[in-house]
């Protein structure tokens, strides 16, 4: 097996390419170092590539010599822990939650070797999960790991396809976006003030952040001199571990400039919390996040996420998520007559057609708007004297 240091069109971190024959066919694989191409860190990559290199051998030498009686639990957990050191937290969390606590469960008892495993046997799985109640959205995200660490042993030469690829999904039904307009919006932010989530809320209608980028912003990223906003990182969450991270993806990677009422706010903010310093002496946290309590504690995401639930319910506003917020901000924008490729990039989208098809609602007085233009054509009919009913010749030339 060999290992080639690579960069990837628009990627943010070096990619390790595997290469080897399996039966006198080339096989190949990508895998992310995780290591920024930003820096002179070439080294440190070609380091990682190898002991990349090196996990790889070893896990196809092993299966090569248990292929004929590894149950497909057993493969699930090792696949899981092979990659542990490859993956980023968050994406290890992810897998390991729905591995561990719902597919090797069910698989467990019923023994089945990885060569042995049917297609059948995965659909009786997403037919349980469907069973007992749970979203095909779900019974997709269980697809979604149970195909990709499938596809591993496919392209290692353990199993001759892929049995996840023979199964039949249910249908997904679209989520129904609930947004707030205008008088919504600031009967919000009137609510939501001596709150400690008011900070959040307010950068969540202003710039449509989402709510990792919302927790995740520093006061380092805030230039209130030159009145300039980076979103350049978000905090995520990995069973109950909070961290920093990088964006979800380099388009939201973006620079936002900071209106006066924002200025002020922001300004105002900071007064309090150098207040809150002076105020907690030693006791103070120095965390340096903008959404924080006042011991300078920063705010959890999930917290966010129920307080404002809760803060919905005290005063009997209609319930949404907090996600919606950046909904009900990219549709405000539109109908403000913003260009929807400055929405797109306002909102740090990767594609404007992400920005069309998911943030953008039109409301009530928009669709008016529609029907009236239809209307205007029963309109013309009827000047015309045409609304009898009657056919006219029509001569042609």
């Amino acid at each position: 097996m060999k290992a080639y240091l690579r960069k990837r069109a628009s990627a943010r971190t070096y990619y390790c390419l595997l290469k080897w024959q399996v039966n006198g066919k080339q096989k190949s694989k990508e895998v992310s170092t995780g290591i920024p191409i930003e820096g002179n860190n070439k080294r440190k990559a070609e380091k990682k590539c190898e002991e990349i290199r090196q996990q790889y051998e070893q896990k196809y030498e092993k299966y090569k010599v248990e292929i004929t009686d590894i149950l497909f639990t057993d493969y699930l957990s090792d696949w899981l822990n092979q990659n542990k050191r490859i993956w980023k937290k968050t994406t290890y969390y992810g897998y390991d939650r729905v591995i561990n606590t719902h597919i090797i469960p069910y698989f467990k008892s019923r023994h089945i070797r990885l060569i042995d495993l049917a297609p059948r046997d995965v659909q009786s799985y997403y037919n349980s999960l469907l069973d007992k109640g749970l979203s095909p959205a779900t019974v997709k995200r269980h697809h979604s790991n149970i195909r990709k660490a499938l596809q591993e042993a496919v392209e290692l030469n353990i199993i001759p396809y892929n049995v996840a690829d023979r199964t039949k999904l249910p249908k997904q039904i679209k989520y129904q976006t609930t947004i707030y307009d205008d008088k919504q919006l600031t009967t919000l932010l009137a609510v939501s003030e001596n709150t400690p989530i008011e900070s959040a809320v307010r950068l969540a209608v202003c710039y449509g952040l989402r709510r990792g980028e919302v927790g995740g912003l520093m006061w380092k990223s805030v230039d209130l001199e030159n009145r300039l906003l980076h979103i350049t990182h978000t905090k995520v969450t990995a069973g109950k571990e909070y961290f920093q991270d990088t964006t979800k993806t380099l388009s939201s990677r973006r620079t936002l400039p900071i209106g006066d009422d924002m200025y002020n706010y922001l300004t105002e903010l900071k007064k309090r919390q150098d207040a809150n310093r002076q105020f907690f002496g030693k006791a103070y946290i120095e965390s340096d996040f903008v959404c924080c309590w006042e011991n300078g504690e920063p705010l959890k995401v999930n917290y966010i996420s129920h307080a404002f639930s809760e803060l919905l319910k005290e005063n009997n506003l209609p319930h949404i998520r907090f996600h919606d917020l950046r909904h009900s901000c990219a549709t405000l924008l539109l109908t403000r007559g913003i260009d929807l490729k400055i929405i797109q990039e306002y909102v740090g989208h990767s594609t404007i057609s992400t920005t069309a098809n998911l943030y953008l609602h039109p409301d009530i007085e928009e669709k008016k708007k529609a029907v009236n233009a239809i209307s205007s054509i029963f309109s013309l009919q009827k000047s015309s004297g045409k609304s009898s009913g009657k056919i006219e010749e029509v001569k042609t030339a």
